[in-house]
């Protein structure tokens, strides 16, 4: 038994010594103690490791980590090459983007699929600045480049300043680029015209545009450059018509004529071909005419409509003929009858027609008499004129002196003429308009005869008539007592006298009637202020002012023909304001170039002074400049959801 215990015993002892044996087996050697410093071996180099896996893009990645370690790493770990890529070109803006927009961070990363990718957003990373508080614009800006497709993105980095074009009209703006990609000049300033349209209102106005640039790019580009917008615009509207007339007439003289008649020509249009329409306009520089019909918005009409006689009316008294036919008598025979006095009498007719339209007794005798009664009517009219200029003179000779006396006591005067006309015919009034004196006016009681029979006849004396037979008794009186004193070369000396006094008094007061008449049609007043009276005083004054101004320069056409002379010398907001009427015509919107202020900071403002140069050298350059952020801003307001309680919210104020 105790033989029995004793074994179990050494076995349990063995089995512990074979435990105790294993477990110093598995327990690694502990090196001895040395008396130098502790070695440890190297560390592995996680940037290394970095720079390493790309070995092609190592420049790249290196920038990245030297200048954001953690980060780059990080970025590298999620989103790779691309994502080091985004973080080189965007520099602190993909870090922000990284850190608290994922999302937005990697719909960029997917888009860089191509080195012109990278550098769009290289460009554009100071406008990604502007916008990292604002939410809204900066996820639809993002969204939209990363939509674009690679041919649109290389495009985009070729000319960065086109962005925001491209992303209002992709397809569009792209074929314009890659079309005129090899005309440097050309393509310069159609991005120049496609900068003044304003995006705010989404693709339409810009899609107007790029239509006419598609049809009449090389036609459309020179009458840019030769009348501003409004030769663009020109372009817009009457294309057909100036493809028809091709080189009849130079672009510049056909975009005036189109420009001045633009309401006529709708009107032409709505029944003529384009064709019939280039026609008259042929015919026009055809025969010398161009200025003329330059000159008024319905010279064009005139020519058109009443053949020779509007070409004479022209020619006789000027563009503001047809304004008075066509502003002032509505009805068809007095229009005619109006054509008619102008063709013949000239300035005399202009002015008369004009300073009588209102009157209905004037437009009776028009009417019944036409042109004829255009000479007495003047002649007397312009009575009033004549004695306020003798009276303004401080030394008059003798015969100025008759000629205020007869003037005044005479009272003669338009209307009184025309309702003289109006009553007794026009025969009452033939002789009153006598160009030259006939020798029988010199005749001994010539004029007191000539009372006697207007009283036999019923008819009632003219102040004008009383006032040369008082004129004539005086010299027979004279004759009477130099017959009394028997005194015959007194008799002779008074009839000498009295035919030379007679003949310079009537001479003097026709001239002085000439001149006044001739500064009336100069003037040309006609019915402007009639037409601007409900306007106030002081906007028919202004409106007179730049009629005049206009008129000193030489006239409209005058005026336009020197409009390229004027174009580099405007503000951007001066050319948007000029070419904004007929643009709206047109169906283009145009740009206000109103101030921008960001919640970031505040960019450079354009400067006022600069204008078409300033715009031309920015669409061209390499980086992004302050027009190109204009246009987005554009773009981006197209694009921002509606407000409920309000407009639209917008980063930039002005």
């Amino acid at each position: 038994m105790k033989r029995t215990f004793a074994a179990v015993a050494l076995l349990a002892a063995l089995g512990v010594l074979l435990k105790l044996a294993a477990k110093d087996a598995a327990r690694p050697a502990v090196a001895p103690v040395a008396s130098g410093p502790a070695s440890t071996g190297p560390e592995p180099d996680p940037d290394a490791a970095i720079l390493a896996r790309y070995p092609d893009d190592r420049p790249l990645v290196a920038r990245a980590l030297d200048r954001y370690r953690q980060t780059a790493r990080a970025i590298e770990r999620t989103d790779g090459l691309r994502g080091l890529v985004l973080l080189d070109r965007l520099d602190i803006e993909a870090v922000f983007l990284y850190e608290n927009y994922p999302g937005e961070f990697r719909r960029l990363r997917d888009s860089l699929t191509d080195d012109a990718a990278a550098d769009l957003l290289l460009h554009w990373r100071e406008y990604f600045g502007l916008k990292r508080a604002d939410a809204t614009d900066r996820a639809i800006l993002i969204a939209e480049v990363a939509r674009l497709t690679p041919s649109q993105r290389r495009l985009a980095a070729k000319y960065p300043n086109a962005l925001p074009l491209i992303l209002t009209d992709p397809e569009g703006v792209s074929d314009l680029l890659r079309r005129l990609s090899r005309e440097p000049k050309t393509l310069r300033d159609a991005l120049v015209i496609l900068d003044f349209i304003s995006l705010e209102r989404g693709a339409a106005d810009l899609r107007r545009a790029l239509e006419t640039l598609d049809q009449h790019g090389t036609l459309a580009v020179e009458a840019f450059r030769l009348q501003g917008l409004d030769g663009f615009a020109l372009v817009t509207l009457y294309g057909p018509v100036l493809e028809a007339l091709g080189d009849a007439l130079p672009l510049d003289q056909a975009l005036i004529l189109l420009r001045v008649n633009a309401e006529d020509v709708d009107e032409m249009l709505r029944t003529r071909s384009a064709d019939a329409v280039a026609g008259d306009l042929r015919h026009v520089a055809a025969r010398g005419l161009v200025e003329q019909v330059g000159g008024s918005p319905h010279a064009l009409r005139l020519v058109v409509e009443y053949g020779d006689r509007g070409e004479k009316a022209l020619v006789q008294a000027g563009p503001d003929a047809a304004d008075v036919v066509f502003e002032e008598y509505a009805d068809a025979t007095l229009r005619s009858q109006a054509v008619s006095c102008l063709a013949e009498h000239g300035t005399m007719a202009l002015a008369m027609l004009a300073k009588y339209a209102p009157d209905p007794d004037f437009r009776e005798v028009l009417r019944r008499h036409g042109a004829p009664i255009i000479p007495p009517i003047a002649r007397a009219d312009v009575g009033p004129d004549a004695l306020q200029a003798l009276r303004g003179k401080s030394k008059r000779t003798f015969l100025e002196s008759l000629s205020l006396g007869v003037l005044y006591l005479s009272g003669d005067n338009g209307q009184a003429t025309i309702r003289l006309i109006k009553d007794d015919g026009l025969e009452r009034v033939a002789e009153l308009d006598a160009t030259d004196v006939q020798f029988y006016q010199f005749l001994p009681l010539y004029d007191l005869l000539h009372l006697a029979n207007v009283l036999g006849r019923g008819q009632s004396p003219t102040t004008g008539e009383m006032t040369w037979a008082l004129v004539d008794g005086c010299f027979v009186v004279a004759d009477a007592l130099s017959l009394a004193a028997v005194q015959p070369e007194g008799v002779a000396a008074s009839e000498a006298a009295r035919s030379q006094v007679k003949s310079a008094a009537r001479q003097a007061a026709r001239a002085l009637g000439r001149e006044a008449t001739e500064e009336a049609a100069a003037v040309g007043s006609r019915s402007l202020a009639r037409r601007g009276g409900a306007a106030g005083a002081e906007g028919l004054t202004e409106q007179l002012s730049k009629w005049w101004a206009v008129r000193l320069a030489g006239g409209t056409y005058r005026v336009l023909r020197r409009l390229p002379e004027a174009l580099d010398r405007l503000s951007l907001t001066k050319l948007a304001d000029l070419g904004r009427p007929l643009c709206s015509r047109a169906g283009l919107r145009l740009s206000t170039w109103q101030p921008l202020r960001f919640v970031a900071k505040t960019i450079p403002q354009i400067p006022p002074s600069r204008g078409l140069k300033y715009v031309a050298a920015q669409v061209v350059q390499a980086g992004v400049g302050v027009i190109a952020f204009h246009k987005m801003e554009e773009h981006l307001a197209s694009r921002r959801p509606p407000v409920a309680d309000g407009p639209a919210r917008s980063a930039a104020t002005p």
